[in-house]
């Protein structure tokens, strides 16, 4: 159980650095971006930074979880993982 924990938990880090990276080349690219363009990159930027911080303490909460807690804490991760992911590739795709 601990193994697998700690296997899922670091999954979970490496997505976030991931969507960490993307967001930076985001930034680099509205930084070029017409006056029109970076206003949209600004926002996606923003809901984008907002939906990594929501994750970042959704896998915080789980790391902290007692065995006991751990699946019920998972259950409602994963729950609200998919739903960033899906932000995060929707965002993504438009720039």
């Amino acid at each position: 159980m601990f193994e697998n924990r700690k296997i899922y938990e670091s999954q979970l880090e490496a997505q976030l650095a991931t969507w960490k990276a993307d967001i930076d080349v985001l930034k680099a690219k509205a930084k070029r971006a017409e006056v029109g363009a970076k206003v949209q990159y600004d926002k996606t930027i923003d809901s984008l930074e907002k939906t990594h911080k929501d994750a970042s303490g959704h896998l915080s909460r789980m790391k902290e979880a007692g065995d006991e807690a751990w699946e019920g804490v998972k259950t409602g991760t994963e729950k609200a993982w998919t739903e960033f992911r899906d932000f995060f590739v929707h965002s993504h795709a438009k720039h």
